[in-house]
Parts: C-alpha cells; sequence; structure tokens
C-alpha cells in the first residue's frame, strides 16, 4: 500500500511511518517540514503546511493518507491562528482533494477528545455550540468538512483523548511527571471529590497501532479512542510518584474540574482491545526516556 503521512515527525507521527515502513508492502512517504531526521525506509518530501501544498511533488498515486500534522503555534491565541487554520482546515482540505485526484481508497484523519467535551462548552443540553479555544474549533471543522468525503473513500477520524508517550512535549502527562519530579505543587480544582479533572488516556503505541488497523481495515466513520481506565488528576501523579519514588504535593486551585472521558461505544465495535493501563504505559514511558526512578 502506498500512504503518504503528515506530521511524520512528532512523537506519534514518527512512530506511525515506522510501522508502517517495517510492512514491506507498503510504500511510506512523509510530508514534513524541511530539516527535520528522516526515517529509515520512509520516503521524505519536504514542505512546509503553512503554505498551500503543491501536488506536483505529491506521488501521482496513492493508496492512503495519514493526516496528524500539527500547528508549531497551536498553544498561541490569537498569534497562532493563521497557522492553525492553515495545517488543521486548508491542509486538510487539500489533503481530501489530493486523495480523490490520486486514487486513494481511505483516508485518516487525527482530531482531539475536545472535540467531544461537554466541560469545554460544547454543549447546551443536547445542542452543540462552538467551542471555546480555536484549536478544537479548528479541529472541528476539519472533522465536518472531512465527513462527506465518505461518499468518496472511507475517511476515518479518531478523536484521541491525552495520548502520552516518550518524546512527547510538555503536554499533560509530561506537565505531571515535571512537577512530581521537581517536588512543584500539582494544583486540583473544586468538585469531583477534590481529585482533579478526570481523564481519559491512551499510551503512544496503542494509539498508533489503532491507526494501522483503522487505515489496513478502511474504517469509515468518528471514533473516540482511550483506554477504558479513567484516573483523577489525583490519581495520575499518585502512580507518578510511586514510580518515581517521590511523594507528589498538591494544591487546592479555585477553578472548576472537568471530566474528559472517552465515549468507547463505536470503539468497541472495532474492537482494537487490548490498550494498556496508565501503570504500565508510565512503567514504559519512564524507561524509554531513561529518567531517574
Amino acid at each position: 500500500m502506498r500512504i503518504l503521512v503528515t506530521g511524520g515527525t512528532g512523537y506519534i507521527g514518527s512512530r506511525l511511518c515506522a510501522r508502517l515502513a517495517h510492512d514491506n508492502n507498503n510504500e511510506v512517504f512523509s510530508l514534513q517540514r524541511p530539516g527535520h531526521p528522516h526515517i529509515h525506509d520512509v520516503e521524505v518530501i519536504e514542505w512546509n503546511l503553512s503554505k498551500p501544498i503543491n501536488e506536483s511533488i505529491l506521488p501521482g498515486r496513492i493508496d492512503a493518507i495519514a493526516h496528524l500534522a500539527l500547528a508549531r503555534d497551536f498553544r498561541r491565541f490569537p498569534e497562532g491562528v493563521s497557522d492553525l487554520f492553515a495545517v488543521n482546515v486548508r491542509t486538510t482540505i487539500e489533503l481530501l482533494e489530493y486523495a480523490r485526484k490520486a486514487g486513494a481508497s481511505r483516508f485518516f484523519m487525527a482530531s482531539t477528545g475536545n472535540s467531544n467535551a461537554p466541560d469545554q462548552g460544547l454543549m447546551i443540553g443536547d445542542q452543540p455550540v462552538p467551542p471555546n479555544d480555536f484549536y478544537t474549533a479548528s479541529k472541528l471543522a476539519a472533522e465536518a468538512l472531512s465527513r462527506p468525503y465518505g461518499s468518496c473513500f472511507p475517511v476515518n477520524i479518531l478523536r484521541a483523548f491525552f495520548p502520552y508517550g516518550p518524546a512527547q512535549d510538555a503536554k499533560t502527562i509530561q506537565r505531571i511527571i515535571s512537577r512530581v519530579r521537581a517536588k512543584e505543587a500539582i494544583t486540583l480544582g473544586e468538585g469531583l471529590e477534590g481529585d482533579g479533572d478526570h481523564l481519559s488516556l491512551i499510551y503512544v503505541d496503542d494509539f498508533v497501532r489503532a491507526i494501522v488497523q483503522s487505515i489496513e481495515e478502511a474504517w469509515n466513520g468518528l471514533f473516540d479512542i482511550a483506554a477504558s481506565e479513567v484516573l483523577s488528576i489525583r490519581e495520575i501523579a499518585t502512580e507518578i510518584g510511586r514510580q518515581l519514588g517521590i511523594d507528589p504535593v498538591f494544591e487546592k486551585g479555585n477553578f472548576p474540574t472537568k471530566k474528559m472521558i472517552a465515549n468507547l461505544v463505536e470503539l468497541d465495535k472495532k474492537s482494537p482491545g487490548g490498550f494498556r493501563r496508565f501503570s504500565e504505559g508510565l512503567a514504559t514511558l519512564l524507561d524509554e526516556e531513561t529518567l531517574p526512578r
């Protein structure tokens, strides 16, 4: 299978490229920013997705596209909105159109669990309303614009809930690890028994395995993806402290807590199964990053 991957230099995309390339039946192309390392057995196509894609640099024929690219300025609002829109929305449409013309038979897009998070202002009663942050809004826009292409080829969108793993930047789990190691207080909001936000999580290799399965089986639809285990921030920090041999420090904060929990009903029908518990994923993360234990 000929597969084009965006975001192939990220901690998720690099693992996906390596796994896809390991299968000798695949020919993998990485559409990535100039200046990033190359992955063995992956053909690199250098392009900055903040600019419209020049289709002449892409393969004339492709079987599948895996769109995981993340804008560099995704945290900066409003300064980063142009980059966010370019990567999350415009690039998605350009890739869908390219997929249609290049004969693709499947399209995968990574999205965020924030898209299905009522505590973030996405629901009033039973009615959806726009999210409060531009990153989530751009992901929702990409989801909505992608789904009509399901009439051209299977379009699979996985909303990942708090993926974590080695080489990740300062996202939720890495931030908590850093604070526990530095013996800095972890702030827990009000409500939910004082334990902080409740989260669904997924280890990076489990996420990658599900992506590969979804491409191979040409899934069509929108799915939340996470392990079945739901943990509070207190429980997450306590497990991190246990494995590091450090007692975490907590403090109370004057802000509401949230439940960011995946709905796994539709995913369970596909039965990828075997997602590891946080204690196991954390142990692997700490071992691979050779952090002090």
